[in-house]
């Protein structure tokens, strides 16, 4: 190498290296690692509120987890729970006994305002004028008290009962010093916990989960379920440890015993591993300056993009391997200047698509894909190799498995073949973007979480309206009027239930209207009452005394007490631009009926919006899916034109390979009835890269041994890293393992099937064929 020929490739070291000390620089001062699925969405998709509501109501279910225990000694086993979890340094707070609970602040937080709270009961009774009743009841309570802070001049006819009665009632229950919960007839313990550290802590979690797990090895009879996002992190990192432990352990090592059985070399088998370092380096630096964060789904999807990248390394190697001293870089240009276009150009089409995701993973695939390219072309000629009469005599056999199954595939032949499988795509293939593509938790915690959101009457706020107003007052004004058409919903069958703010903190013109009613009410009845009780008539003046002075019940004081505490994630206050939000969750089952009322609804009025997050997440993935496929068909057309200016008849070979593959997918996807899914397409996208690559190489190099050793190697390592996770029981993997492992399987077939036959034999391993050589092949 001469002194002019290293200096690009210290160039490149230097540009490598500042990207190394940008991209630690930003990971170390916290550059924002998204990880939210709906941030994949179009900015314009989404009001300002949205972002802020899933986050908050989702935050619960990320810092709290409940578990619920059936056991035969009950105070026993609770008790041991609590000191195991405890002990694990897991949580900040552990609730399990009626203690733990600030319920004495009822009276404080309620009491001075109860007259201004009035249940759906109590308005009817006092609007028909039939008070009967309350007289008795009042008279009852007066000669011998049951309620909270039923008094004789602050509360006589219990107005405060009343209104917990009716907003507060709830199915726990305390069993001597235990809050149960009555499940088929069974008591069980309910055990609220919040975490001292962040749900994804992998460290937190196994603490948690081996906390838990000594319970029940201490407790073998007791019964425990499970809620939190906690648990199902941990789920998710226990699964991917033991598959990474056992399909990426041995892919890896399948991967490298065959690099050494070809090279026999540690170092050359280093420098193939080089390119995708060096590559990844560079496309994470130039991500996080671009987009000044990162999503995390980029970097997973990216880095089996950029994994095409290896095809660069292996055809070179190979063919310096074959070649020996009579190697010539320039000859490998063209070949490899064109694979790189080629993938960078089917990947960074993506970048003019509207979703941010797909532009992001566009611009990591590209960078990804042009550092490898440079880091071979500039750094690997730089490196010594052994040339072993072991690898010839591989590529030899290989060729004649080459020879034996070329010219099997005729351009008419596959034209016929890819129509019918077009047809067979378009008539047959499903899509498939529910969210539970990434779902990677177990049945069991599925069927745990699904029993603790039936039975505690609460869910994580999938689906709810976003309610807007200039104030607090007429945010609780909207939320009361919807409260109507809600409970209809959920009479009618349609709707689980809901949760409002409205339940808890009437609007103040109700506050108003409700004062007037027990202002009514104590005309009609309070002085009959303290006759009755025998009680002095100097009582009434006090009583209406006290009435009078009643405060409203500010949302603000609700939410800022312990009774308030899971109202919290209701309310977001101040969104911007003078408007205060917040929702109203929907629980339980909601019919296509609910779903088209409310949408109604939402349409009806711009200051609702009905939100479903499970709908929202999968309709991103159903955007990114059809975008993909869009802009990938539009870069092969544009692809199969550039590449028709350099090999003209000859085009339809160095398409085939990947074409084909993907149309056997397809075909195979639609004849099975396995509908199509994004992450089938992400695992498509690197059978086409690969694909191309092998087209091109063969026809840059149609009689050359190392060409067709290097697209054998390329596809079986591809195979080995990404085909065996079929076999992943976390349905994301397995997607992208078993479409890997019939596209790369079909990529090396169609590279044979589709050559030109030849009678001619290359005179040395590394002989290469000019493209003018085979000008005259028409096909």
């Amino acid at each position: 190498m001469t002194r002019a020929s290293r200096l690009p490739a210290l160039l490149w070291l230097l540009v490598l290296m500042a990207c190394l000390a940008f991209g630690s620089w930003q990971l170390l001062r916290g550059a924002s690692l998204d990880t939210r699925i709906t941030a994949l969405l179009p900015e314009t998709h989404q009001s300002p509120g949205v972002d802020r509501a899933n986050d908050q109501l989702g935050a619960p279910f990320t810092h709290r987890f409940v578990l619920l225990l059936d056991a035969e000694h009950p105070n026993e086993a609770a008790a041991a729970l609590a000191r195991d979890i405890e002990s694990a340094d897991v949580v900040d707070q552990l609730r399990y006994r009626p203690g733990d609970y600030q319920l004495d602040s009822l009276i404080e937080v309620l009491g001075p305002s109860r007259y201004r709270l009035l249940d759906d009961t109590l308005r009817a009774a006092i609007d028909s004028g039939d008070t009967d009743a309350l007289h008795r009841q009042a008279l009852a309570s007066l000669v011998m008290p049951t309620g909270l802070d039923q008094h004789p001049v602050r509360d006589p006819f219990g107005l405060l009962d009343h209104w917990l009665d009716s907003q507060l009632s709830t199915r726990f229950d305390t069993r001597g010093d235990l809050v149960t919960l009555e499940v088929d007839g069974r008591a069980l313990v309910v055990m609220t916990g919040t975490l001292s550290g962040n749900a994804w802590d992998t460290g937190l979690q196994d603490r948690l989960t081996d906390a838990i797990t000594q319970f029940e090895r201490d407790y073998p009879e007791a019964r425990l379920w499970r809620s939190g996002m906690v648990f199902h992190a941990a789920d998710g990192a226990h699964q991917a440890k033991s598959e990474i432990s056992t399909i990426g352990l041995g892919s890896l090592i399948g991967v490298l015993l065959i690099l050494l059985v070809v090279f026999r070399s540690p170092v050359t088998i280093a420098t193939l591993v080089l390119p995708l370092v060096t590559g990844g380096v560079f496309a994470l630096a130039i991500t996080l300056w671009w987009f000044q964060g990162i999503h995390l789904l980029t970097i997973a999807f990216g880095s089996s993009l950029i994994g095409v990248a290896i095809d660069y390394a292996l055809h070179l190697q190979c063919a310096r391997t074959l070649a020996g001293h009579d190697f010539r870089l320039r000859h490998m240009l063209p070949g490899l200047a064109l694979g790189l276009v080629t993938s960078v150009m089917a990947y960074v089409v993506q970048a003019f698509t509207p979703m941010p995701g797909l532009r992001q993973m566009a611009v990591f695939a590209g960078c990804g894909l042009v550092g490898a390219w440079l880091t071979v072309v500039l750094w690997l000629p730089l490196t010594r190799v052994r040339t072993t009469e072991g690898t010839r005599t591989l590529a030899e056999r290989l060729w004649r498995v080459l020879d034996r199954l070329r010219g099997r595939l005729g351009p008419r032949l596959a034209l016929v073949l890819a129509l019918m499988a077009i047809a067979v795509a378009g008539l047959r293939l499903q899509g498939d973007d529910s969210l539970r593509l990434i779902n990677t938790s177990s049945q069991q915690l599925l069927g745990d979480e699904a029993l603790i959101q039936q039975e505690l009457g609460r869910d994580t706020g999938t689906v709810y309206l976003l309610i807007t107003a200039h104030d607090t007052e007429g945010f609780l004004g909207r939320a009361e009027s919807l409260s109507p058409v809600l409970d209809s919903l959920v009479q009618g069958g349609h709707l689980g239930g809901y949760a409002s703010l409205a339940e808890h903190v009437p609007s103040k013109a109700r506050q108003n209207a409700n004062l007037a009613r027990a202002r009514e009410l104590y005309q009609q009845q309070l002085d009959r009452v303290y006759a009755s009780a025998g009680l002095p008539p100097a009582l009434y003046e006090r009583a209406i005394e006290t009435l009078e002075s009643s405060p409203p019940l500010a949302l603000a004081r609700w939410l800022a007490s312990p009774l308030g505490e899971s109202d919290r994630r209701l309310w977001l206050g101040d969104i911007g631009k003078g408007q205060m939000g917040g929702m109203i969750t929907l629980n339980g089952e909601i019919d296509t009926y609910a779903r088209q009322q409310l949408a109604s609804l939402a349409r009806s009025d711009e200051n609702i919006e009905l939100v479903d997050r499970v709908g929202q997440i999968s309709e991103v993935l159903g955007k990114l899916r059809r975008q993909i496929a869009q802009w990938v068909a539009a870069a092969l057309i544009a692809l199969t034109v550039i590449l028709a200016l350099r090999y003209r008849w000859r085009t339809w070979r160095v398409i085939a390979p990947a074409g084909g593959a993907i149309l056997t997918v397809l075909t195979l996807y639609a004849l099975l009835g396995v509908p199509l899914n994004l992450f089938h397409q992400l695992a498509l996208l690197l059978v086409l890269g690969i694909g191309l690559d092998a087209g091109i190489f063969m026809q840059e190099h149609p009689r050359a041994h190392h060409a067709w050793l290097a697209i054998t190697l390329s596809i079986l390592s591809s195979l080995l890293a990404f085909g065996l996770l079929a076999f992943s029981a976390t349905p994301v993997l397995h997607h992208i393992g078993m479409t890997t492992l019939i596209g790369l399987a079909s990529v090396w077939l169609l590279t044979a099937l589709v050559q030109r036959r030849t009678s001619r034999e290359p005179t040395t391993p590394h002989a290469r064929t000019r493209p003018h050589d085979t000008t005259h092949d028409h096909g």
